[in-house]
């Protein structure tokens, strides 16, 4: 992510004209990393953010509602008492570094009015959010660091310092001729980006990219290859960055991020009015994504666990029927046992006779216990038929279930792999916890609560001729969508004998063939096989799908069907999702 020195300037310029003069109204903090600062400003009141958290980091004001824990952290309890009430004076960027410092004006009613600040050292799984007072004294961390021998021991009653920084050139206050002069020192063979991250505060490689292909410069050249005018034209590329305003941008690809600058190039790129926005959107989608991921993750190895027994059961039966399968052999010994009683005697290892059955064949020789007696013999293999056909019988009910147990486990595997819904996944649990799957949760109150109220009936798509297609994400909805709320004349697709959601075309106009393909596409796209260019898809009218008594969730039974292939991996072929999740 693109948190670097020149989106800690853009941020902390909005910040300072959103929040200047803002009044602390509230402050909570909702996990170990994170605070959450409710300000007051010009008859609007802000929800600030500021997060230590090593993976995302960050500072915006929000939308959010967050839960809050019902006992406060100590942390938050003394941000309360030396901050509430205070007013901010300002928030400045150290340099161009990603260290931020919010000032705040406070008023103790013993000592008066005094001066504290804030410092958030935005600085991956270091970060840190530190209160000091106006003689640079620490009062306390969010995250203490009480090793002597630490090279910045962070506790309360310390004098707070800078964290250690490369000692990098702050490109805000250096000369063209500056910059010439460090560009022609660097190594000959530097490749260009590279030396201008080694050389500047506050440039990712993303952004000492942008410089260069700003300038017209590929950004994998080498220092030696540049000219005098190239070098100009860098220095003129790095001072507009950084030095004049930029738009602020979402790189909406498999992999989203998001740039304090718009991109040069065929980028895929989405504007925002102001950086703070952009961030509060980001960062929502991305924390809902790793909460959905781990929570689908959770699911998923429990599954695995379930799916590892059912298999080896399953082979287990398969196995048993193979040797139940010699029921009728153990029948007709024993029935010619009883044809040639009379030649046998007493103590007799063996039987050699002809096999009436198969009368054509070589005689036949039957193994004997010489302790029974001929007829003992005959009544032992009359036996093992017997337990062999009751077996055969009863193994075959018991595969026949495990197979069903093993396809429904596989259906919400693939499920929980494509699930992009908090409230999804808690359904999905929710399922598996009535199948007997996985033991129930104690519930989280108001959090879990909220995620049952907002799961949706299905997903809507809108085909490209206006056709309206409906899609079920989990067992729960596709059991709705396709018994409930689609109509008889509605057509309904499924991938081929493979886990996939259920889709529904309405029909309240005719449905065209390029709305098929489409309907199929997605079809294909939500099943196990969305990276396969090739996968057959079956589809009838509603009324032809049926649900057997008893039946897993999700599971059917359709006739009358037609197949056709669809290519889910290229988008074009795939509907465009609706603006929003539609409730029936």
């Amino acid at each position: 992510m693109a948190f670097d020195g020149i989106a800690v300037a853009r941020i902390v310029t909005e910040l300072n004209q959103k929040l200047i003069n803002a009044r602390m109204v509230k402050i909570y903090q909702p996990d170990r990393y994170t605070i959450i600062m409710h300000l007051r400003s010009l008859g609007e009141t802000h929800k600030l953010v500021i997060s230590a958290d090593p993976v995302f980091a960050r500072i915006h004001t929000t939308t959010d509602t967050y839960i809050n824990p019902h006992n406060p952290p100590a942390f938050c309890m003394l941000l309360r008492k030396y901050l509430e009430p205070s007013r901010i004076l300002g928030i400045e960027q150290y340099q161009l570094e990603r260290i931020i410092e919010i000032k705040f004006e406070t008023f103790d009613p013993n000592l008066g009015t005094s001066l504290k600040s804030l410092v958030f050292e935005l600085m991956g799984r270091n970060s840190n959010i530190i209160l000091i007072d106006q003689e640079h004294n620490i009062i306390d961390a969010i995250h203490r660091n009480s090793d002597a021998d630490h090279e910045r021991p962070i506790m309360p009653g310390l004098v707070y310092s800078l964290p250690p920084v490369d000692r990098k050139i702050n490109p805000l206050t250096t000369t063209e001729a500056e910059f010439t002069t460090e560009i022609r020192l660097l190594p000959a063979f530097t490749l260009l980006y590279q030396g201008l991250v080694q050389l500047y505060q506050g440039f990712s490689p993303a952004a000492a990219k942008e410089i260069c292909r700003r300038a017209g410069i590929d950004p994998a050249a080498v220092k030696q290859e540049l000219t005098l005018e190239q070098i100009s034209a860098l220095w003129q590329s790095l001072d507009q960055l950084i030095n004049t305003e930029q738009q602020p941008v979402l790189v909406e690809d498999d992999k989203p991020d998001f740039y304090a600058y718009r991109l040069t190039g065929p980028v895929a790129q989405r504007e925002f009015a102001s950086l703070d926005q952009l961030l509060d959107t980001f960062y929502r989608f991305r924390i809902h994504s790793q909460k959905v991921r781990q929570k689908a993750s959770s699911l998923q190895s429990q599954i695995n666990t379930h799916l590892k027994r059912l298999k080896r059961k399953e082979q287990i039966h398969r196995n048993t029927l193979k040797q139940a399968a010699d029921a009728d052999k153990w029948q007709k010994m024993g029935e010619l046992i009883l044809a040639n009683i009379y030649q046998i005697q007493k103590g007799d290892s063996e039987l050699t006779a002809v096999d009436y059955y198969q009368p054509e064949q070589p005689l036949i020789t039957i193994k004997l216990d010489p302790a029974l007696s001929p007829s003992e013999n005959a009544q032992a293999y009359f036996k093992k038929y017997t337990k062999a056909k009751n077996s055969k019988k009863i193994t075959q009910e018991q595969l026949e279930k495990t197979i069903m147990e093993r396809m429904y486990l596989e259906e919400v595997a693939v499920q929980l792999q494509q699930a992009d819904d908090l409230a999804v996944v808690a359904e999905i649990e929710s399922e598996l916890i009535r199948e007997g799957f996985i033991r129930k949760r104690r519930s989280k109150g108001r959090q879990e609560q909220r995620h049952y109220q907002t799961v949706k009936q299905y997903q809507e798509f809108i085909a490209s001729d206006g056709t309206k297609i409906l899609l079920g994400r989990n067992n729960r909805q596709n059991d709705l969508l396709t018994f409930k709320i689609a109509k008889p004349e509605d057509i309904w697709l499924h991938a081929q004998n493979i886990p996939g959601s259920h889709v529904i075309i309405r029909t309240n106009q005719e449905v065209t063939e390029q709305a098929l393909q489409e309907a199929a596409a997605l079809a294909a796209y939500y099943s196990k096989n969305r990276t396969s260019p090739k996968v057959a898809v079956d589809y009838t009218e509603r009324k032809n799908v049926h649900k057997p008594r008893g039946a897993k969730p999700g599971f059917v039974t359709y006739n009358n069907f037609r197949t056709i292939i669809v290519d889910p991996t290229k988008i074009e072929n795939l509907p465009r999702k609706a603006d929003r999740m539609t409730e029936q």
